[in-house]
């Protein structure tokens, strides 16, 4: 019976102990509360009470423990470790302290000196530099500018240029020196490359002009293209080419009729009126007003309108950058 009496006394002595020791814990600590029936509430402790201690769990739900129920009452480890860390630097201040400057290298002539300091750079702290950031996958690029691409070809002498005339020539109104414009009204190609499209411009002038003569000589215009103006900013060309003539045809059978046709009315005319000697007579009068007429008549002219196509060749190799 006195036995059983220690043992309830020493029982009550340690509850009362464990109840002291919950008096020193704050409020707002997690704990973690043993009963004297082996259930354990855990959580944080809101209100302490001189018959009973109340633990809120994270769900919210508040846990009356009544003191005389107490085992054992203690804080959760993490903040028990948490404050035995913060304890350690209070105590140890040399842990807060800032790190001490590096020692300055000692001079050339004290080599001593330089043994027994530590050198500056194993003494600093190792720094590595900041990655530079990524690049978001979704800003917008740039576009990316690509200059052209050119290849330079040669046109051989003899290449044909097909020119559209935008100037009208002709032999009676024309002069030497007179320009003369077209267009290319075909694509000129070489190698599989459009050299000279169609609509290039090109220049040249009159080189002879002829009108029509009353008694001999007959009508012709001449020209030569001797500029290429290229398309774009490619700028113009010089460049050599055939002379393109065309001349009148002749009058000369006209001419003849116009004669045999005055001859033959005069004979006509004068055998009519004095028999084999008049015919004669007549004759060479109607001859001569034939000719008469045929020296009062100039030929015919040339005239070559705008629109007009004409084709005129190289006499020497055209070199050309020509854009791929």
């Amino acid at each position: 019976m006195k036995k059983l009496w220690i043992a309830a006394a020493m029982t009550l002595a340690l509850a009362g102990c464990s109840n002291k020791k919950a008096l020193d814990i704050p409020t707002g600590t997690d704990v973690t509360v043993e009963k004297t029936d082996g259930v354990t509430v855990a959580g944080r402790l809101v209100e302490v009470q001189p018959e009973q201690v109340i633990v809120e769990s994270r769900d919210g739900i508040k846990t009356s423990v009544l003191r005389s129920q107490i085992a054992s009452m203690r804080q959760s480890a993490t903040v028990a470790h948490r404050d035995a860390e913060k304890a350690a630097v209070t105590a140890d201040p040399a842990k807060t302290a800032p790190p001490a400057p590096a020692a300055s290298p000692a001079p050339a002539d004290n080599p001593g000196a330089s043994a027994a300091a530590p050198s500056a750079a194993a003494a600093a702290p190792e720094t590595r530099p900041e990655a530079a950031p990524a690049e978001s996958h979704l800003a917008p690029t740039a576009p990316v500018e690509r200059k052209p691409e050119y290849r330079e070809v040669t046109l051989p002498s003899g290449t044909t240029l097909t020119v559209q005339l935008a100037t009208t020539v002709a032999s009676d109104t024309s002069h030497v020196e007179d320009p003369v414009r077209g267009t290319l009204r075909n694509a000129v190609r070489i190698d599989g490359l459009e050299a000279l499209p169609v609509g290039t411009a090109v220049l040249g002038h009159v080189t002879s002009a002829e009108p029509a003569g009353k008694v001999k000589g007959v009508a012709s215009i001449a020209f030569r293209i001797n500029t290429i103006d290229l398309p774009g900013e490619g700028g113009q060309e010089s460049v050599s080419t055939a002379t393109y003539s065309r001349a009148a045809k002749t009058t000369r059978r006209k001419d003849a009729t116009k004669i045999g046709v005055g001859a033959g009315a005069g004979a006509v005319i004068g055998g009519l009126l004095g028999g084999g000697s008049g015919a004669a007579k007549g004759a060479a009068i109607g001859g001569g007003a034939g000719t008469a007429v045929v020296l009062s008549t100039a030929g015919d002219e040339v005239r070559i309108p705008a629109g007009t196509p004409v084709t005129i060749k190289l006499t020497a190799p055209l070199t050309l950058r020509v854009r791929l």
